[in-house]
């Protein structure tokens, strides 16, 4: 189902008359990335950045890019779109961390002023001119639901977890130079903070093309960033490191300064292990510890 996104965007790209190396430039999204997707290979980088990148290809081509998406994620699911298929009321945001999603609830509160006003209506026209102390009673009634209100009001929205998702633009418009320069603060961090003894093992990957990846450090802890050319991140661990590494053709590492027989393919994910005694590519995505 995803090759019929690819090739309504391939086609409509087509007809537009745009070149793969003119809607790059029109995107600034990179060549690779759109020869992917004309390839409907959209694994080349977590989800969320996928989205985006389609979501531009399809704007820029002329097609509404709302609908592509909802038409991207129903294929994910491997369903055909419905467009008259309800939209559930909670809905779940993604997270490039692999962390599970957090889901934000509608919350309709009742009509306080209105029911109030029946209240007083309602005791207006039961003892009418009964009961000197009537505009009291009713004054009182009306601040007590008030209160009760005002609490519900204010413990519902202390209690709703609301997830604000990067907008697709943003996403868009991000630079290499802004994840070069996060690259090189976050190795400078960890270099400096990390006093690494004889025994430890630091691990440095060096990217020669954009790479997305995931790292577990001695099974309990995780770090992921994404790699632009030329530039490189050093991270350390007591005993050994399990990674995944998207775009496995663009990375090359080295081990206490030693470099590592490290193969991968453009375009492609591969999964490894590294400790002390070399490196074991795994078969399947690793996790930590507990999950």
């Amino acid at each position: 189902m995803l090759d019929k996104i690819a090739d309504e965007l391939k086609q409509q790209r087509e007809k537009s008359g745009l070149s793969l190396q003119q809607l790059a430039t029109k995107t600034r999204i990179d060549l690779k990335f759109l020869e992917a997707i004309d390839q409907a290979n959209f694994a080349f980088l977590p989800d969320l950045y996928v989205k985006a990148f389609v979501k531009q290809y399809a704007k820029t081509v002329g097609l509404d890019e709302n609908l592509v998406i909802k038409k991207y994620e129903a294929a994910k699911e491997g369903e055909e779109y419905d467009p008259n298929k309800p939209e559930t009321e909670i809905k779940s945001n993604e997270s490039v961390n692999g962390e599970p999603s957090k889901e934000e609830t509608t919350i309709i509160t009742p009509p306080i002023k209105s029911y109030v006003e029946n209240i007083v209506e309602n005791k207006s026209q039961e003892k009418k001119h009964n009961n000197p102390n009537l505009i009291w009673l009713i004054g009182g009634t009306a601040a007590v639901v008030l209160t009760i209100f005002i609490y519900f009001l204010v413990s519902n929205k202390q209690d709703k977890i609301v997830v604000e998702e990067t907008p697709i633009e943003q996403i868009v418009g991000q630079t290499s130079q802004r994840y070069e320069e996060k690259s090189s603060e976050q190795t400078s961090s960890d270099t400096n903070t990390k006093a690494i003894s004889s025994d430890s093992l630091y691990l440095t990957f060096m990217a020669k093309d954009t790479s997305w990846i995931y790292v577990i450090l001695d099974n309990t802890r995780a770090k992921e960033f994404t790699l632009y050319p030329n530039s490189k991140f050093i991270i350390a661990a007591s005993s050994n490191f399990k990674a995944i590494v998207g775009n496995s053709g663009g990375v090359a590492l080295l081990l206490n300064n030693q470099p590592v027989e490290f193969t991968g393919r453009a375009g492609s994910i591969r999964y490894f292990k590294l400790d002390k005694t070399g490196l074991v590519y795994l078969t399947a995505p690793p996790k930590l510890e507990g999950q």
